[in-house]
């Protein structure tokens, strides 16, 4: 049965699943907000709309228009927007938060304007907890939307569900449900009477299911059965010329995340995404780091002060490195990664939905500043700076089906911002030049925003 007659089902239920990250609660301690004078960039128009002021209530923005036509009442606390422009919070659509230190780097996310994260695996009840404290106003974070353990066919050491047969994978799936989560993982090592155990009963049940693409089933089947995003480009086959299938095969094991090359023709399988509503998030940021460059130095190592020790041990246990790496193995990665970028924007432009996603923390992705290097890697791919901010923002709203919330500048929507420097549809990096945070309605500015980088950087 194809996964578009169950879209409408799943929509619906994907709304009511993030209800308590999307919740209406009150920002904490704060007036009204009006930024004024500042130039309006989201996914509706690939121009700013300028001279406008941006008026928030609460965890809401309430109005948006010309600044000749806003009155902004007394007692607001206004930010000069003259020069800047404001964009919706950014999302990262994968990353793990559940971890040995991780309740200290939260406020990284926020701030680095990263207002909502997908976790993509961790334990049920912490995330809950953060979630409850990020609401409560206890704890500073982004918006998390969790799967809790993910569904695996082998011993894994990340939370997960062992789903070795149909019956296991039917079981796991019912038990994560009645756990609560926002959607169901899936994950490398699933054979194939377990992967498709799992995808009958999400659509019986009507849950999203999202992750890996083990091998033994491949992404066109996954797409048809409703898989709802691929992570990390996963049994996506690489284009590739014949030679290139030769030239460009992996050196040592872990190199072998960027996936293999094939000469057939991809344009059938993209069709197939955009008619199912496959999303596709490639997490480059990961890549680089974990296939491309192990022994040298990354974008990511000069942020390492705020991974603490006991992230980076955590990270070097779940991804070791090779002790010794084949001759040409750098020039083999580089060559696939920007295959690889390429790729992604050649699938953006054929209608898929790309999706931004670090897998962080990883040691090229710290929180929240590692999306920004992914942001800066889809463009270099060939995504123009306009539709890589509509894989951060815009995309995951659809993806969520949360459009009437999230995603543009707009009266209604969740006070969730990013008020910047310089205009990121000159060049992407212009993101990381970043002036003030807006977070579930509370304004991160100056000495605020800047007292949130310490708190992670001063953990041990």
């Amino acid at each position: 049965m194809r996964p578009s007659r169950f879209a409408g089902a799943i929509a619906r239920l994907v709304a009511i699943a993030v209800t308590v990250a999307f919740a209406p609660i009150p920002a904490v301690g704060q007036s009204s907000i009006a930024i004024t004078h500042v130039s309006v960039i989201d996914g509706d128009a690939a121009r700013p709309r300028t001279d406008q002021t941006v008026m928030i209530e609460g965890h809401r923005i309430v109005h948006v228009g010309k600044s000749a036509s806003v009155t902004v009442p007394s007692g607001a606390r206004v930010v000069d927007g003259r020069g800047k422009f404001l964009i919706p919070g950014l999302w990262d659509m994968h990353v793990h938060t559940a971890i040995s230190g991780g309740r200290e780097l939260l406020p990284l996310y926020v701030a680095n304007g990263v207002t909502g994260v997908r976790d993509m695996a961790g334990d049920w009840d912490t995330l809950k907890t953060w979630r409850s404290e990020i609401a409560r106003g206890q704890l500073v974070g982004p918006r998390i939307i969790a799967s809790g353990p993910y569904l695996e066919g082998g011993d894994v050491p990340i939370p997960h569900l062992l789903a070795r047969n149909a019956a296991e994978a039917t079981a796991g799936v019912d038990s994560l449900i009645a756990l609560g989560v926002d959607f169901i993982k899936v994950h490398s090592q699933l054979n194939a009477e377990s992967y498709f155990a799992i995808a009958r009963r999400a659509r019986e049940r009507g849950v999203v299911f999202a992750g890996h693409v083990p091998r033994v089933v491949g992404s066109a089947a996954a797409s048809d059965s409703g898989q709802k995003s691929i992570e990390h480009l996963l049994a996506i086959p690489a284009e590739c010329t014949p030679t290139d299938s030769v030239a460009l095969e992996p050196r040592y094991a872990v190199q072998g995340a960027l996936g293999r090359c094939s000469s057939e023709n991809l344009a059938p399988l993209y069709a197939k995404f955009v008619r199912n509503g496959t999303y596709v998030t490639p997490t480059f940021t990961a890549q680089v780091e974990v296939a491309v460059w192990p022994t040298r130095a990354v974008p990511g190592d000069s942020l390492a002060h705020y991974l603490p020790k006991s992230v980076r041990d955590y990270v070097a246990q779940i991804f070791p490195m090779p002790d010794s790496i084949p001759p040409n193995a750098d020039s083999v990665g580089r060559a696939m990664l920007e295959n690889r970028l390429r790729q992604v924007a050649a699938m953006q432009r054929a209608g898929v939905h790309v999706l931004t996603g670090t897998d962080a923390p990883l040691r090229n992705s710290p929180p929240g500043f590692g999306l920004h290097e992914e942001l800066t890697l889809l463009a270099r791919g060939g995504m123009s700076p306009f539709e890589v901010l509509r894989s951060a923002t815009l995309e995951p709203a659809r993806y969520f089906g949360m459009l009437d919330s999230l995603g543009t500048v707009a009266a209604g929507k969740l006070a969730d911002l990013l008020l910047l420097d310089a205009n990121p549809l000159r060049d992407i990096r212009n993101t990381r030049r970043i002036s003030a945070v807006v977070a579930n309605g509370r304004l991160y500015a100056g000495a605020e925003r800047e007292r949130l980088l310490h708190v992670a950087s001063a953990a041990p």
